[in-house]
């Protein structure tokens, strides 16, 4: 009997889909993580500090993102909870991040649990307020807000990234559900 080694690779929720329906591109992100950083009880001011001191970027309020010249860009979720979202192609995001922040804040991976989907272009307005509730255009939704909000029945992070275009964050589970929805709207905007 033979001895054969497995090698496992890792692969996309969606296989790294990407389509261009003309004024709608939809992509799926990949390379990319989401740490969330919590704050530990008892800590007053510490992950504040810190996050500013090595992270090179201020805590964003709640709905609001900032981003570093490091590339980490910070989303507001709750108050003592943010999540960071950066380029990173590999696991174990979060050593980075309690490298840089120690005993200041609790670091979890959390890119494997979420689906991340890129909905850009000229039709993006109107391909997304048929399947999202909220109110996306100009000042009622600036670049850099981040809400959680439905779509169809998936629970969603959106992201405006650009003028014309979001990012869409949901979970690995139901990903395909997610591009069913958005690719179905899309196709009826065109």
């Amino acid at each position: 009997m033979s001895k054969s080694s497995l090698t496992l690779e890792a692969v996309s929720p969606l296989f790294g889909y990407a389509h261009d329906f003309g004024t709608v591109q939809v992509k799926e992100l990949v390379g990319k993580a989401l740490v969330s950083i919590a704050k530990p009880l008892g800590i007053k001011t510490g992950l504040r500090t810190a996050i500013k001191k090595n992270l090179g970027v201020e805590w964003p309020e709640i709905g609001s993102s900032n981003t570093s010249k490091k590339g980490y860009q910070l989303l507001g979720m709750q108050s003592d909870m943010i999540f960071a979202f950066f380029d990173h192609p590999g696991g174990l995001a979060d050593t980075i991040l309690k490298t840089s922040l120690k005993e200041n804040a609790y670091c979890t991976d959390q890119s494997d649990a979420w689906v991340m989907i890129k909905v850009s272009g000229a039709g993006v307005y109107a391909a997304l307020e048929r399947i999202c509730p909220l109110n996306l255009s100009g000042k009622a939704f600036e670049i850099g807000t981040v809400a959680r909000t439905n779509m169809e029945h998936l629970g969603v992070i959106i992201l405006k990234e650009t003028e014309n275009s979001f990012i869409l964050m949901g979970a690995t589970s139901s990903a395909d559900d997610l591009l069913h929805a958005i690719t179905v709207s899309v196709k009826h905007t065109q």
